[in-house]
């Protein structure tokens, strides 16, 4: 039995046995709240699914919640689970998968099948709850319920035929009660059901409808705000049947088994980091013996192994997936033990290189310790080193940057190269709830970056490189072809994200439309091409009649050039000329915004303690370098 892969985790300390054994100690010894990382490399260390189940029990109890909160290291989500079966060991699976990454769930459960009446009737448990992210399990028994004779096959076919609209009809009463996240998934048939009927044919025209039916359930992805999962491909990553044995089945009404369920959390936990912003964005990549086989230092570039028969095959696959990925917005980097000039060579001139030079955001070959290089990528390509994935075929590197950079993901890739690729794509790092058009040219942003950085280098002073780079910025008021977009700034950005609110898309349309906020991006370009909306900002009315600047976030792509500056001018402007009394502002500080804890004092707000405002007498004057686009929207408030 396999599991999927983890990050790699640093090695445990003397005094225990396991990770398990280890968190037990820390628990008792009241070592939580100060030991947050080691928390979570104890925890993406665990890989026994039973081992999993009582780390989430051990640590979602109430001493070491509150031990957990207090260390501030973890962000609280709201989440809730129905099912039409027993999924008791979801939470605490939940609880590992989530803590491991950062984050703290604390989830709603209903009684045993009350998947339907808890939504239909209104959701009484789940409101007071808010949930971010509702996951709703389903076994086949949520279909054969209604079924009268299980043998009557036409009954049977027309069941499968309605069920997905159910769905939808549910879907629509939870988006009324509810309103957040839904995450769904295909039904699995089970052999007690299939295999009642005796003979082929009908065996065959139930699974055709069956299959059918999921496909329709698969389609329901297509609604806003909810997620489907495939059952199949949830099982296939952890090579395990889905189905509990038979006792557990009698005993406990369980109808998945154990391994199916750790999968099922572990792919629930992907979905709520991506809701909550936390997609890694960078893939940091080895070369020898990674990209492709070989020493290119020792054996030379026509000796790498690439391509054709195997382990080449095995290492163009990963290019290939890494490729892939690049075209959907993750940035691609090196870190290798090498020269540069021969690591170049061979990235350009294989002739069955998959990636080139100008498939990387940044190229670091050199002999410095590899921790220390990849924090130097991040500070290039100004990204937080949490938000990278590094895959190296050494364990001795793995295991380095698991200890100096543990916010790094590490993947723990097989001693095989044939699964290197297969352990990067299902570890699901990369996973978001939708794709934007800024994330398909990401790549292309950051070259435009390197060049930006040419000119900034040969400029004589930094007026005279922002006046040649021309930046313009215009604004966009929220409406659906943007609002995926605005959505993701929100829920991605970290550094200028002044007050740490993130809207989901659920919740700007549904203020967007009641006129509680409302919701701008702004796109910026430059010289070097168009940057994408890279800011977002949400408006409200104070009781005073002023405008309040619920949140302000900015792309790290587009820091340092006066941009925040001139949209923040551009606010205050349009609310003086609305005869608004005043605006306010405030900062709230998080893990990562400090630096920009004085941005609303550099305008011209007054205020202390992270609330400001500005009387709109004396207004700065806006950016000489950054002109203003004539666009389709100004800011307002509602």
């Amino acid at each position: 039995m396999t599991t999927a892969p983890t990050a790699a985790a640093a090695p445990l300390s003397p005094a225990a046995a396991s990770p398990l054994a280890e968190l037990r100690t820390l628990k008792r010894s009241g070592e939580l709240a100060g030991s947050a990382a080691r928390v979570r490399a104890l925890l993406g260390a665990l890989g026994d699914p039973a081992d999993r189940e009582a780390a989430g029990t051990l640590l979602g109890g109430p001493a070491a919640r509150r031990a957990l909160a207090g260390s501030a290291a973890f962000t609280p989500v709201a989440l809730a689970l129905l099912a039409s079966s027993t999924a008791d060991p979801v939470p605490p699976l939940l609880t590992t998968a989530l803590l491991a990454e950062g984050v703290q769930p604390d989830t709603a459960t209903t009684g045993f099948n009350q998947w339907r009446f808890e939504i239909l009737s209104g959701a009484p448990t789940l409101r007071g709850h808010a949930p971010a992210v509702t996951a709703c399990l389903l076994d086949d028994s949520a279909v054969f319920e209604r079924v009268t004779d299980p043998l009557d096959a036409d009954e049977v076919v027309a069941r499968c035929a309605a069920f997905p609209a159910e769905l939808a009809s549910w879907l629509d009463a939870y988006e009324r009660h509810v309103g957040t996240l839904a995450v769904l998934n295909t039904v699995p048939l089970g052999a007690a059901r299939r295999d009642r009927w005796i003979d082929y044919a009908t065996k065959a025209r139930v699974e055709a409808a069956w299959q059918r039916m999921n496909a329709a359930v698969l389609d329901l992805a297509e609604r806003p705000n909810t997620v489907v999962l495939s059952a199949d491909a949830v099982a296939g990553r952890v090579d395990a049947r889905w189905a509990a044995g038979d006792r557990m089945r009698h005993i406990a009404a369980h109808a998945f088994g154990t391994e199916f369920l750790d999968a099922y959390a572990r792919e629930v936990a992907r979905v709520v980091v991506a809701r909550l912003g936390g997609a890694r964005k960078c893939l940091v990549l080895d070369l020898d013996h990674t990209l492709w086989g070989g020493v290119v230092g020792d054996d030379g570039v026509a000796a790498l192994k690439i391509g054709g028969a195997y382990p080449g095959s095995a290492h163009r696959e990963l290019q290939s997936l890494a490729k892939d990925l690049s075209r959907q917005g993750v940035l691609l980097t090196v870190c290798s033990k090498n020269d540069d000039a021969v690591a170049r060579e061979a990235v350009d001139s294989h002739p069955e290189m998959v990636l080139r030079s100008g498939d990387f955001a940044a190229f670091r070959a050199d002999w410095d310790p590899k921790p220390g290089n990849a924090a130097s990528i991040a500070a290039e390509l100004n990204i937080g080193t949490d938000a990278m994935v590094f895959v190296d075929d050494n364990p001795a590197e793995r295991g380095l940057m698991a200890r100096q950079r543990p916010e790094v993901t590490v993947v723990d890739l097989p001693a095989d190269p044939s699964g290197y690729a297969a352990a990067l794509a299902s570890a699901g790092w990369f996973n978001q709830l939708r794709l934007t058009d800024e994330d398909r040219v990401r790549g292309a942003m950051y070259r435009a970056r390197a060049e930006r950085e040419r000119l900034r280098e040969s400029a004589d002073g930094i007026e005279d490189y922002l006046r040649e780079l021309g930046t313009e910025i215009t604004v966009e008021e929220y409406g659906p072809l943007n609002g995926a977009r605005i959505a993701q700034l929100f829920g991605k950005t970290n550094q200028f994200n002044l007050t740490g609110v993130r809207y989901a898309a659920d919740e700007l349309a549904r203020r967007a439309a009641d006129g509680t906020a409302a919701f701008f991006g702004v796109r910026v370009t430059d010289a070097f091409g168009d940057n994408g909306l890279a800011g977002a900002l949400a408006l409200a009315r104070a009781a005073d009649g002023a405008w309040l600047i619920e949140n302000f976030v900015l792309s790290c792509r587009v820091f340092s050039r006066s941009v925040e500056h001139a949209i923040a001018g551009l606010v205050l402007r349009a609310a003086r000329d609305a005869g608004a009394p005043a605006v306010y502002g405030r900062h709230v500080p998080t893990a990562k915004n400090g630096r920009f804890a004085d941005f609303y004092p550099s305008l011209g707000f007054a205020g202390a303690d992270g609330d400001f405002r500005h009387d709109l007498t004396h207004l700065a004057e806006l950016p000489a370098w950054v002109s203003i686009g004539t666009g389709e929207g100004t800011f307002h408030a509602p």
